[in-house]
């Protein structure tokens, strides 16, 4: 089968999810690490790491008064005042690498524990370097993959970094989420197959607001990898502003849910009189119906940012039956590997 390794993958994660929280759920699991000990929080990542930062991140700040921010591995190495702290500030440096052996995120540590900080290591992979490196080590083996893109490792760190900056209520409400994402996949696979196949798309747009927006890149990734073809991430409302000049009756556009009904209404009234094919996903995607081409809700009761990784769902679905619509194996995307390792410049 094309893609068998990729779509097991894809469809297991609620299990994987199952396994990690009850694993989370016993005290001594959990790294030692408070925020309240920092002032600054700094998260970094490469590729799909990177966008789990920038969710992880916005989960942080939603939620605790500390300075949070995400950086792309290579602009610390590249850029000194990214690395920079003021004196006496106590940082905590979050690192995701699947693999944990992504050259560009081991020297953006290096880079980091030069200047002084404490780093949290998250990787799925033991006795990986990043693991070894970091001064507190959290491996999430549910999250191991043979594949090669990332999939349940990447919603599986971040269920894991949320039940650890989250508070008792968010701890409750994750553990709903094994139940939410398997009733995601087996009510949409077909729904979402047969709106790949409905018209011969070769532009893909994703739009995402607020919590959502770091998924809405993971996902417009996930189109490129999986499939190699043309696709786009956008904040909700700016792509009114320039990028729908784009947009014909080939384009299929995502957008996640947004919890203003009105803004998101005419939003999609709008995208349908362009001629685009709308798919709606995420909490409140029940109040597209008669617009969207396809609503799938998801996780419905949960917040926007909890939701996440189910709403990620279906947006993977779709990268994956656009890859084989066009004769792409995921498993084996061009171009790309699993780990980039990367020679030190001369």
């Amino acid at each position: 089968m094309t893609g068998a390794t990729t779509w097991s993958e894809l469809i297991s994660q609620p299990d994987a999810w199952q396994a990690l929280l009850a694993r989370l759920d016993r005290p001594a699991q959990l790294p030692a690490v408070a925020l309240a000990d920092f002032d600054e929080v700094v998260m970094l990542g490469s590729g799909s790491s990177y966008y789990l930062a920038l969710a992880a991140v916005d989960w942080v700040r939603r939620r605790h008064p500390i300075a949070a921010r995400a950086v792309p591995s290579c602009e610390v190495i590249l850029d000194r005042h990214e690395r920079e702290a003021a004196p006496g500030v106590r940082r905590l440096v979050i690192a995701f690498s699947r693999s944990g052996e992504s050259t560009e995120l081991l020297w953006a540590v290096e880079a980091m524990q030069e200047v002084g900080g404490t780093v949290l290591g998250v990787s799925c992979t033991a006795g990986s370097r990043l693991l070894e490196l970091a001064d507190i080590g959290f491996h999430i083996r549910e999250g191991h993959e043979e594949g090669l893109v990332m999939l349940r490792s990447f919603t599986s760190m971040l269920i894991a970094v949320q039940y650890l900056f989250g508070t008792t209520e968010d701890r409750a409400r994750l553990q709903t989420l094994p139940q939410a994402g398997q009733a995601v996949i087996e009510a949409s696979d077909d729904d979402l197959h047969q709106l790949v196949n409905r018209r011969s798309f070769n532009r893909f747009v994703v739009l995402a607001s607020s919590s959502s927006y770091p998924a809405a890149l993971e996902a417009s990734l996930k189109v490129q990898e999986m499939s190699l073809s043309t696709s786009e991430a956008y904040h909700t409302l700016e792509y009114r502003h320039g990028p729908k000049a784009t947009a014909d009756d080939r384009t299929l556009v995502t957008l996640f849910a947004l919890p203003d009904a009105s803004h998101g209404l005419a939003l999609a009234h709008d995208l349908k009189a362009l001629g685009v094919t709308l798919l709606v996903v995420g909490p409140g995607a029940e109040g597209y119906n008669g617009v969207a081409d396809l609503a799938i809700p998801a996780a419905t009761g949960l917040t926007e940012s909890a939701a996440t990784v189910v709403t990620l769902l279906p947006t993977q679905l779709v990268a994956y039956h656009t890859a084989l619509r066009l004769g792409q194996d995921p498993d084996a995307p061009t171009n790309l590997s699993k780990v980039v390792r990367l020679a030190v410049p001369a």
